[in-house]
């Protein structure tokens, strides 16, 4: 009893692990040859029902026909001409006809063509056969046939039956076989070698190994993946960069104004100065912008949901909190109508790149103009500053970029402006690019496909 539940619960675990394999090369290896099983067992029987089974039969009532024939002629034969006719159908036919006894005995292998030759001397002949087997020599079949009260004995050769439905068979399944074997092999390496490879890579970035590439090639679809996973390697490790810089450019940052405001509390001890406690100010000021911006930095992966925004409206608002700080802007309503779009994400992105036209722009006005083409929304910002070198052009969206590489105020501000706004439109899949202008200065250019 306790045998037999061993091996219930054996077969049991097999049926398990074939149900629920957990390798892809497994799973992958099992349904193929699942459904090449099935494909080639529905093979065999279409040839055997359509093509071999038809042609045996054919091939039974052509030999009956033949030896009724023969049987028919032998009698009409004196015994010379039964001789020439004996050796005519061994040489020509392998075909042997005598009026002799033959040791017979019963057949005892199945062949499939044996059966079918019966039935069919019974249709020509018209009397029941049964075909024995001689007991000596070569491998010989024996038919009796009674013509006009005279038994003849008709026998013919082993290899003289025609078709082989079982050698068929046999070749067909070997065939099947082979051919399940080496598709299987090669499509499963084709498909889990490439996945090994993301499963050992993903390992490796898993453990902060951030330079693992793969590479992309093979079919469009492994090409994609690879692509996406070697893009999600770089932002990663561009990322983790970038938070080392963040935190380094914050803490180097907010030192000077610390350290400005520590020795100024020290004087106000001695004595009540009212440049010192506004100078305090500026530099807490300051300290709350860096603050703000590190802040919209981490904050830029965050994505609301769109809403009908009155463009028009928008920018005018935006607008006119510059010209109360008595910054020119150069704009005029451009029927950009309403649309749906993540209104809080384009404020920031406005404000930013007009933050940075102003900085560089000096007492120059800056020109901004919203426009409608081909289902974008596209909205530039220009300012008459110094430019940017055209080398330069990408490097400046990068977090703490400066084309100055001392962190002045004279020349701007912590470098975080531009990385925010390209945050926000990969996010929001905007497109910003930044082109020289017509003579001096700078143009952006925001680029924001909207829905019809």
């Amino acid at each position: 009893m306790g045998g037999g539940v061993s091996i219930c619960n054996k077969w049991f675990s097999c049926v398990s692990w074939f149900r629920r394999p957990k390798s892809l090369s497994v799973k992958t290896s099992l349904t193929l040859a699942f459904g090449l099983i099935i494909y080639t067992g529905l093979s065999i029987f279409l040839v055997l029902y359509f093509v071999l089974i038809p042609m045996s039969n054919r091939a039974a009532d052509d030999m009956a026909a033949f030896i009724s024939m023969v049987s028919e002629s032998w009698i009409s034969f004196d015994e010379q001409q039964q001789a020439q006719f004996q050796r005519h159908l061994r040489e020509e036919h392998q075909l042997f006809i005598t009026s002799d006894p033959v040791p017979v005995t019963a057949i005892k292998q199945y062949y499939p063509f044996i059966p079918r030759l019966e039935k069919a001397l019974v249709l020509h002949i018209g009397q029941p056969v049964v075909i024995k087997q001689n007991l000596e020599g070569r491998c010989c079949f024996w038919i009796e046939i009674i013509q006009d009260k005279q038994v003849l004995r008709v026998g013919f050769l082993h290899d003289r039956i025609g078709p082989k439905p079982p050698m068929a068979l046999v070749g067909i399944l070997a065939l099947a076989c082979l051919l399940i074997l080496v598709t299987t092999i090669l499509l499963v390496r084709r498909i889990a070698r490439p996945v090994s490879k993301l499963s050992t890579a993903a390992n490796q970035l898993a453990v902060g190994d951030f330079s693992i590439r793969i590479p992309e090639t093979g079919p469009k679809e492994l090409v994609s993946l690879a692509h996406s996973f070697n893009r999600m390697a770089e932002e990663l490790d561009q990322l983790m960069s970038n938070r080392a810089v963040l935190f380094g450019g914050i803490s180097h940052d907010l030192r000077t104004p610390i350290t400005r405001m520590q020795i100024a509390l020290e004087l106000l001890e001695e004595s009540n100065n009212s440049r010192l406690i506004a100078g305090l100010r500026n530099d807490l000021k300051e300290m709350e912008r860096l603050i703000q911006q590190a802040l919209e930095l981490v904050k830029g992966l965050d994505k609301n949901r769109p809403v009908e925004t009155d463009l028009d409206q928008l920018i005018t608002a935006i607008v006119a909190d510059y010209q109360r700080q008595q910054q020119t802007i150069n704009w005029e309503l451009s029927q950009c109508g309403v649309c749906k779009i993540e209104a809080d994400a384009l404020r920031r992105v406005l404000l930013n790149l007009l933050d940075n036209a102003f900085r560089y722009a000096g007492d120059e006005p800056v020109d901004l103009s919203c426009s409608r083409k081909a289902g974008h929304l596209i909205i530039r910002v220009m300012d008459q500053g110094p430019g940017i070198p055209k080398e330069q052009l990408e490097a400046v969206f990068q977090p703490f970029f400066r084309l100055d590489s001392s962190r002045s105020k004279k020349t701007g501000g912590s470098g975080l402006g531009l990385a925010i706004v390209r945050q926000l439109c990969d996010v929001h899949r905007w497109k910003i690019k930044l082109f020289a202008g017509k003579g001096r200065g700078l143009e952006a250019c925001l680029i924001i496909p909207i829905a019809k």
